[in-house]
């Protein structure tokens, strides 16, 4: 049923008269013109405004005096980039050049390129790991509520979306090419097909001008798609609390202390603090959780069943959230050669109020990102980390454009609806009632901005359920590079975790301790990443990953590696290599990091 605030301005048209119901002309082609709103190229710069700020054209203010890198300071510390106290225990700067002996000579490097950096000017302000501000709300744990509903001991909120639970067919890698060769990010773009059926014709859905939503404009124009999938439960108004399911316990939450949560999960992750500036639209995707958990599922193929959740606050300040299935990644669909992908997680992607096709809709507002090219059609992320479907030509990565946020008309159960050709990368809300739900309430006015920050499941940062006090660098506790240049010393046998032993880019043993940093970049360019030691028998290696996965890497080196970045979350971890005789040899190190 459609909520009573909405109404149709006309019946739904039959064939003979949809013509006669289309009130703005049909767009051809790819969705992202620039007809509405200027088109940018530029990721790296691209991030959302302050709340203080005008139009979509805005950009991130500067993270403060003193610093050129990017990088944010810590959610709602108020401190610059550049301003984080010294770690007293760092030592001075070291030769990162200078080999340990007993290093495994035989097993080769994966970093295609690397060379070892010799290293440059210590930053006198590198982090210990993460500023510690007392008051600071969004470094607070979250708190969940203190009457809860259910019982402290529950650790199920018991959803059953119908999602069969199969096995996923998982295969060996192809033998070529490398699932960690050197990305092309300077090709040329391929932007996605916009190859779902055609709407017969279009309506107009009625807005109201309350104010909270902003709204120049008393109609949308909506597709004229018809279908039985019914709302989803968790995309109406809130009636009460919600349960949910994080750290491994489910929770009734208010509407507020969800909002906060999401607000939250992405301040901890990404480092960008949302814009929550009554009236303006913020997107969070979460591929491979169902709505309501945040525990990775698989992420099965061709299904959807990712979370998208739209957060706002109304004029007076009170929260919404309203949360959707979604997909986040590809359909399984032969569309052609390098027209689909999927948008790469752990990111922000600046939207607009805009169109797809002939209706309106979240467009995104930018040419060329980077991308995961679904080669074989399978409409799976194929890499080492998420395994390998149906042989074929392997994934590959390169820069994409026109993944926008539109509606799929499906029929089926939610937990058996293909996505086929409903998306070759677009973020797809299915069914008409749940369409009329998001766009209502996601739409303000042609142009607007709404910043989407899409996460993958597994990487949501371990801060986000609870504080980890002094960074460690452990998984839950990692050093934060805050600032660029960035120079940390640390030791191996007195710290760390032993939790990787072997990577996928590289035959090594890495069996020893090791410590691990987290790096948000805001710009693009090469990372370079080189370790260094004094110690008579240590041997610290440097890694490279994209997800908090030890089948996630990237590059591998003895002292020094080189990655070409695009902005997003990385990982680095510095692990103990084991020699012959399955000694691990730990001890004192320096890292030095940055990205020009």
């Amino acid at each position: 049923m459609v909520p009573p605030y909405r109404v149709r301005s006309v019946a739904k048209p039959s064939p003979i008269f949809a013509v006669s119901l289309v009130i703005c002309a049909q767009l051809s082609g790819a969705c992202a013109t620039a007809d509405d709103v200027s088109a940018r190229s530029d990721f790296a710069t691209d991030a959302p405004a302050d709340a203080a700020g005008g139009g979509e054209g805005d950009t991130r203010p500067s993270p403060g005096a003193g610093s050129d890198t990017g990088l944010p300071p810590r959610p709602g510390s108020g401190a610059d980039a550049g301003g984080q106290p010294s770690d007293a225990g760092s030592a001075t700067e070291t030769d990162a050049g200078d080999p340990v002996s007993g290093e495994d000579a035989g097993t080769g490097s994966s970093d295609a390129g690397a060379t070892p950096d010799s290293g440059g000017p210590a930053d006198a302000n590198s982090p210990d790991g993460r500023t510690s501000d007392a008051g600071d709300d969004a470094g607070s744990p979250f708190d969940p509520p203190d009457d809860p509903l259910d019982p402290p001991t529950s650790t199920s909120c018991n959803f059953d979306y119908g999602f069969s639970e199969v096995s996923s067919g998982i295969s060996a890698p192809p033998a070529a090419p490398a699932p960690y060769a050197l990305p092309r990010w300077d090709l040329p773009t391929a932007r996605i097909a916009h190859a779902e059926p055609a709407p017969r014709g279009t309506w107009e859905l009625v807005l109201p001008t309350d104010g909270n939503k902003r709204v120049d404009t008393s109609t949308l124009v909506m597709p004229d798609y018809w279908d039985e999938m019914p709302l989803f439960e968790r995309a109406a108004e809130w009636d009460g609390r919600r349960c949910y399911e994080y750290a491994g316990r489910a929770q009734q939450l208010t509407e507020a202390q969800a909002y906060d949560l999401y607000v939250r999960m992405v301040e901890e992750t990404l480092w960008h603090e949302v814009d929550e500036t009554p009236g303006h639209r913020t997107v969070v995707g979460v591929r491979g959780a169902y709505p309501g958990t945040f525990r990775w599922h698989g992420n099965r193929a061709n299904l959807f069943n990712d979370t998208l959740v739209l957060l706002w606050r109304d004029a007076d300040g009170s929260p919404n959230v309203r949360e959707f299935p979604v997909n986040t990644d590809t359909g399984a669909h032969d569309f052609g050669r390098d027209s689909s992908s999927s948008l790469r997680p752990n990111r922000y992607y600046p939207y607009v109020n805009g169109w797809h096709r002939s209706y309106n809709a979240l467009r995104i507002d930018i040419d060329s990102y980077p991308v995961r090219d679904d080669a074989n059609n399978n409409g799976h992320w194929d890499s080492e980390r998420n395994g390998w479907l149906n042989g074929g030509e392997a994934d590959y990565d390169r820069n994409g454009g026109a993944h926008n946020i539109h509606m799929g008309s499906v029929d089926a159960p939610l937990g058996s609806a293909p996505i086929d050709s409903w998306s070759a990368g677009c973020q797809v809300i299915p069914g008409n009632e749940n369409w009329i739900e998001f766009i209502a309430n996601a739409w303000t006015a042609l142009g607007d901005r709404v910043d989407y920050y899409l996460l993958d499941a597994r990487d949501i940062a371990a801060e986000t359920w609870s504080a980890c006090g002094a960074a460690d660098g452990s998984p839950d506790c990692p050093f934060e590079i805050r600032s660029l240049p960035y120079t940390h010393s640390a030791d191996t046998s007195r710290a760390g975790t032993l939790r990787y032993d072997a990577y996928n880019c590289s035959a090594a043993n890495e069996s020893g301790r090791e410590l691990m940093y987290v790096v948000n970049v805001r710009t693009a360019g090469t990372l370079r990443a080189s370790v260094s030691t004094t110690h008579p028998t240590a041997d610290p290696d440097v890694h490279l990953l994209e997800g908090d996965a030890a089948n996630a890497c990237l590059a591998r080196n003895h002292t020094a590696l080189e990655w070409p970045v695009t902005p997003g979350r990385y990982v680095i971890i510095v692990d103990s290599w084991t020699n012959s005789s399955g000694t691990a040899l730990e001890g004192t190190y320096t890292l030095t990091v940055n990205v020009e």
